[in-house]
């Protein structure tokens, strides 16, 4: 173990044992109080990253039932009996069938064919591309596969100096534009799933597909040419001749004839799409019995897009633990009293505040707990029945609270700490100090628009 994971071990202990040990604070009970100390242990281990993060998960589950907090691992594994943890896992089969094709290099030679006339218009298209495919492909894979469609890029630079100068504001706006394009739609992330699940299992309250897109995609739209332009501002990018973008054209071009493979997979994409907006419409239509539906059909014969195997290996298992080990912990916290707690005696009985002083009190607070939380379902895990709460308290309707906390966990890029900027930065473009200079005004802007919009988008969705 290093320091940092040692530290986190030793932090993490002594905050269990001080669970057992301190005062219990009025209105609270002794297993409440274990509970939110297991809760702080298990932020601890994650952002120290004491032990690997299925380790973590594993152990917190297994200290339900030893500390009390639960009757015994059954009660507490109620979480992983969400159906929204099953949507996740149809997902990643999505994303492998979209990423098996050249649905994705299609869709980038169309835009820079168009578009692409220098190399500034030639991000913006990367991005944009990049935005549009993680709307219903989770933004790992997404991720992987444009930072290699940028990297080819970078190859046209035969100056070392160039490269690394459009190497900075190109592998900055990828992951950007991927976490945009993945609050699209809630199929783009397991984050927005794991806020949508939550909501329903503490405040039973359902969230919709139309809901959370009406609500979600102006602000993307808004933030995405924003992002670049403010990329191109403070990293402008070294030109080179259109005959050069040409070439590169001509390295990603497909067939203009779309294969009956890409064909089976835009059929079955646009039918689960369809459906899941339909369910915002049809309460008999459910958005994971789709998904799964769905999924399935890429493994039939005559279709035939996935194997068994592919899938499996597609499968972020991490991902799916994690997701499913914070259901169980937030379902804790109110079978414990914690959340009811908190309202009784830490939030006060009533709070006078507008919808949009609300929006954008959760979304500066989100974005500046990531600061130091890093990990977005950990962080939605703990916010969630605070929100619940708070909403409770203003009479403001919880779904666009947390509909902002989604959005706003689903985009933290003022560091590349997430998953996903973690993945551009490690391969070495560009510095840990390269991306506040640019991406803390647009943490800004994302918390301006918020709360500007989501209390508007509610409104015509019925969540005023």
């Amino acid at each position: 173990m290093n320091k940092k994971q040692l530290f986190g071990m030793i932090m993490g202990i002594g905050v269990l044992v001080a669970s057992f040990l301190l005062p219990i604070p009025a209105g609270l009970t002794d297993i409440g109080l274990v509970t939110i100390g297991l809760l702080i242990f298990f932020l601890i281990m994650l952002i120290t990253e004491a032990l690997p993060v299925g380790v973590i998960c594993f152990l917190c589950l297994a200290l339900l039932p030893v500390l009390g907090i639960t009757k015994n691992l059954a009660t507490g594994l109620v979480g992983f009996s969400n159906t929204m943890l099953f949507f996740v896992l149809a997902s990643f089969g999505l994303a492998e069938a979209v990423i098996s094709t050249p649905i994705v290099q299609r869709v980038l030679h169309l835009l820079l064919e168009k578009f692409g006339k220098n190399v500034k218009t030639c991000i913006l298209a990367i991005m944009v591309t990049g935005g549009l495919v993680s709307s219903i492909v989770t933004d790992v894979p997404t991720v992987v596969v444009f930072m290699g469609i940028g990297a080819s890029f970078l190859k046209l630079y035969k100056n070392e100096a160039d490269r690394q100068k459009t190497a900075r504001p190109l592998m900055i706006g990828i992951p950007v534009a991927i976490m945009l394009g993945g609050v699209m739609t809630p199929a783009g992330s397991g984050i927005n799933i794991l806020t949508i699940g939550l909501l329903q299992n503490l405040a039973g309250v359902q969230i919709t597909f139309i809901q959370w897109m009406v609500c979600a995609i102006p602000i993307v739209v808004l933030m995405l040419p924003l992002s670049w332009f403010v990329l191109m501002k403070i990293y402008p990018p070294a030109e080179i001749d259109q005959e050069e973008i040409q070439n590169y054209l001509a390295t990603i071009e497909v067939k203009e004839k779309i294969s009956k493979t890409e064909w089976k997979v835009i059929t079955i994409a646009s039918g689960m799409l369809f459906f899941w907006i339909l369910s915002s419409f049809v309460p008999g239509i459910e958005v994971t019995v789709v998904a799964l539906l769905g999924c399935s059909l890429f493994f039939l014969p005559g279709i035939e897009i996935l194997t068994w195997d592919r899938y499996i290996k597609a499968v972020s298992w991490t991902s799916f633990i994690l997701i499913g080990t914070v259901l169980c912990i937030a379902n804790t916290i109110v079978v414990n009293g914690v959340s009811e707690w908190f309202v009784t005696h830490v939030l006060p009985t009533s709070l006078s505040i507008s919808t949009m002083e609300g929006v954008f009190f959760v979304a500066a607070m989100s974005f500046i707990i990531m600061l130091v939380v890093p990990v977005a379902p950990a962080l939605i895990g703990v916010l969630t029945p605070v929100i619940v709460s708070l909403a409770a308290t203003t009479g403001i309707h919880p779904a666009l609270l947390i509909i902002t906390l989604g959005l706003c966990a689903g985009n933290c890029y003022l560091f590349p700490i997430d998953t996903i900027p973690l993945i551009t930065y490690t391969a070495g473009y560009y510095k840990m100090t390269d991306m506040p200079k640019a991406t803390v005004w647009l943490q800004l802007a994302f918390i301006a628009l918020c709360a500007l919009w989501i209390p508007i988008g509610g409104t015509i969705v019925g969540l005023a």
